[in-house]
């Protein structure tokens, strides 16, 4: 079993506009997939206020930067070539550029249209380049009580405003299901973003999890059974967030 990806110990890397941990886990696995020299073509999408692109400037300094999101950064970079546009839309990026690398960090939540988000992202990816998005979980014992009791998830609530800005329970087997389809061979999907204090759901994991394993096993389904352990590990319980990586079929 390889060992978890790390970064040297003085990258420090602040948690941004999402989970804990999420940014820190997906840099140090960009770290060991690419050269540090490498001149890789980047697009972060969302890319708010380029908290992320920052960072992967410091891990490639010869990287290609690019971001787009619905309104310009507050801070803008010589170094990052933004557009702005509506993600839930045709990508107006420039005819024909195309990427290695295309990261969306907790932004498929926030979108009404995630069909046509992956859609555009993989229709942006070179062969062979990589495609890693990130959701919140909203499998977790947390959502699974919350729901039986209050008929909501953690993170959405059972009445929206108009004004509601997180509004989409994309689940990990829908984005599964979207990547594949639209030619991405999923390589890994990570949980992350625990905390010690919900342990104290720990004895209604440990009754819900064998359960939910048996009848995962007699699911019938195309699916290969490596992808359905790493939808639904143990520790899905209790991580608030994935992240799942892939890579364009060429």
């Amino acid at each position: 079993m390889s060992s978890k990806a790390t970064l040297p110990a003085d990258f420090v890397v602040e948690r941004g506009q999402t989970q804990k941990d999420v940014n820190y886990t997906i840099l140090a696995n960009l770290a060991n997939r690419f050269p540090k020299g490498a001149t890789i073509q980047a697009l972060d999408l969302p890319c708010g206020n380029l908290e992320f692109l920052t960072y992967l400037r410091k891990l490639f300094p010869a990287a290609k930067l690019w971001g787009a999101d619905l309104f310009p950064p507050s801070n803008k970079s010589q170094d990052v070539s933004f557009v702005e546009m509506d993600l839930t839309k045709d990508f107006t990026l420039p005819d024909q550029q195309q990427f290695d690398l295309i990261t969306s960090i907790s932004g498929v939540m926030m979108f009404s249209n995630t069909l046509s988000f992956i859609r555009n992202c993989a229709s942006r990816l070179k062969p062979g380049g990589t495609f890693i998005v990130t959701n919140d979980n909203s499998a977790t014992i947390i959502d699974r009580i919350a729901y039986l009791l209050f008929g909501r998830y953690r993170m959405f609530r059972p009445i929206y405003d108009d004004t509601e800005e997180l509004t989409e329970n994309v689940p990990v087997q829908e984005l599964c299901r979207l990547l594949r389809k639209h030619g991405i061979e999923i390589e890994k999907i990570e949980y992350t973003s625990s905390y010690s204090k919900d342990l104290v759901y720990l004895p209604a994991a440990l009754l819900v999890y064998p359960i939910q394993q048996l009848y995962l096993s007699r699911l019938k389904t195309n699916l290969p059974e490596s992808l359905k352990q790493q939808m639904y590990p143990f520790k899905h319980l209790f991580c608030k967030h994935y992240i799942i990586t892939g890579r364009k079929v060429a």
